[in-house]
């Protein structure tokens, strides 16, 4: 479990495709993030929980299999490509952002992105536009791990907004036109759309 609060921003330093659709990477960071990890802990990253199979202090490899493959963005990953990093939280921790899972539900690209005052604002336009049911003006929305409160929706899009802080501390102000990101949808919407089908 995950608060999509990002705790460290990453840079992968390793990819190899071992089968058709499974890839092992590999994530270096500035600071010893992962000194205190041991092998079969999970690591957000950029909104998908992933298992530590080995790690030094500043780095650390994760395998990701078919189904992971297939749903997120991690085929476009490129050596150098930055992302947002969370460990699970602790019982004894405060809580803050909202309940993220790291199961990503589907992608999204940017198709507009515009900054007012020190605000920048996203529209994404959804891949999966089922899952517009799910995502409610004021609700909450994971994406590449970073919980944010959706503004407005449409019926294949979203617009989110970027505090200054959330821009410095993720990756995702760095984001541009057609660039992609994973989508988590909120827990409690998952359940409400469950129980209307």
């Amino acid at each position: 479990m995950f608060t999509g609060i990002t705790q460290q921003i990453g840079q992968i330093d390793h990819i190899e495709h071992r089968h058709d659709h499974t890839l092992r990477i590999g994530i270096t960071t500035n600071q010893d993030y992962f000194s205190d990890s041991q092998v079969g802990a999970s690591v957000m990253v950029d909104g998908i929980c992933l298992t530590i199979t080995s790690f030094e202090p500043h780095h650390a490899f994760f395998d990701i299999m078919i189904p992971t493959f297939k749903a997120t963005i991690v085929n476009h990953y490129q050596i150098g490509e930055r992302v947002n990093l969370e460990k699970s939280i602790l019982a004894t921790e405060r809580f803050d952002g909202h309940f993220v899972l790291g199961h990503v539900n589907t992608t999204a690209r940017v198709i507009q992105k515009k900054r007012l005052e020190e605000t920048v604002y996203f529209t994404f336009l959804v891949a999966d536009t089922t899952l517009m049911s799910q995502i409610v003006p004021k609700g909450s929305i994971a994406i590449s791990g970073v919980s944010l409160t959706v503004i407005n929706t449409s019926k294949d899009s979203f617009q989110v907004g970027l505090i200054p802080h959330t821009v410095t501390h993720t990756h995702l102000g760095t984001l541009e036109i057609n660039d992609l990101v994973n989508i988590e949808t909120d827990i409690l919407a998952k359940y409400l759309t469950k129980g209307d089908a």
